[in-house]
Parts: C-alpha cells; sequence; structure tokens
C-alpha cells in the first residue's frame, strides 16, 4: 500500500482519518473495560455487549418516534414521501404506541426481570447472582456515551451558530470530486 492511499481513501469516503483513529481507540478503550466489568468471561461479555448494542439502539428510538407527530405539527407544510394513516391522529397513535415499545424494551434490557417475582433469574448469560456487574456492564458505558454526546454538542455550538440556515427541502450539493 502506498503511503498517500489511506489518505486519499479516506478522503474519498468523506471520513477524517483522526476520527477514524478516535473510534478506535474508544472501541478498544470500552473492550478492556467490558472485560474488566465481565472479569474475562466470553459469554458474559457477549450478554453485555449485545445488550447494550441494543439498549442504545432502543433508546435512540425513544427520540425517534415522538418526532414522527412533532415535525408533523411543527412543520406541517414540508412535503414527506412517507404518509401515516388517519393524520395528525394516526401520528401521534403511531407515535405513542412505538414509544411505549421502545421504551419497554429499553427498560427490559437495562433491568432484566423488572417486575417481576425473581428477577435475577432474567438477567443475560453468565450474569446468574451477579446484577450490580451487570448493571455497572451497562450504565457505566451509556454515561460515558451521554458525557461524550453533551461534549461534543457543546464543542459544536460555535459550528450551529455560524452555520447558513437552508430552506427546508434544498437540496444540497455535493462537492466536487464526491
Amino acid at each position: 500500500m502506498m503511503a498517500g492511499t489511506a489518505d486519499r481513501s479516506a478522503k474519498s469516503c468523506g471520513t477524517p482519518i483522526a476520527v477514524n483513529a478516535l473510534s478506535g481507540i474508544i472501541s478498544s478503550l470500552f473492550m478492556i473495560l467490558a472485560f474488566y466489568l465481565t472479569s474475562g468471561s466470553t459469554a458474559k461479555y457477549f450478554s453485555a455487549a449485545l445488550a447494550l448494542a441494543i439498549s442504545t439502539t432502543t433508546i435512540a428510538y425513544l427520540a425517534i418516534f415522538p418526532a414522527l407527530y412533532l415535525l408533523r405539527k411543527k412543520l406541517p407544510d414540508v412535503h414527506r414521501p412517507y404518509r401515516v394513516p388517519g393524520g395528525d391522529k394516526g401520528a401521534l397513535i403511531i407515535s405513542v404506541l412505538c414509544f411505549g415499545w421502545s421504551a419497554l424494551a429499553t427498560l427490559a434490557l437495562l433491568w432484566p426481570g423488572l417486575g417481576q417475582s425473581n428477577p435475577d433469574s432474567q438477567l443475560p448469560t453468565g450474569f446468574a447472582g451477579e446484577r450490580l456487574q451487570f448493571e455497572l456492564s451497562q450504565f457505566i458505558p451509556l454515561a460515558i456515551f451521554i458525557g461524550l454526546g453533551v461534549l461534543f454538542y457543546v464543542l459544536g455550538a460555535p459550528t450551529r451558530k455560524a452555520a447558513v440556515d437552508l430552506p427546508l427541502g434544498a437540496a444540497i450539493e455535493p462537492a466536487a470530486g464526491d
């Protein structure tokens, strides 16, 4: 591989090398943390990683599903290629139902056995009798994710402030060579 090939490859995909390197470093640190919290057990590690991956997705849905209704109300004139039957009432019903199921899935993933007489019986593989260890394997990374999100939001304030407002529906042309 030629020296400049990696630079050209990253630039053609639009991802800066520094972001790729930082992503690798952060994921490696999370892997080390997960192995520490799971005492090196591959069954525990897999269970913890799978639960975290799914819960972060359902947590994101907690913001996505209400957006259907809220954006319809806030920006009713924007053309949307997909429609929900029933107008605003249908959008509200869909938003509430999907949000509710996502919230339930999130709770069930973060606190297995919630509402059951023996909640520890629902802990993932390898965590029998070790609820605290499982909860730490979930909440420490989530706290770090939230902290990073807040940090990047704060750091992005100058960029957002300087951003030029585009009219809704305006096409954004790709840069030359993309």
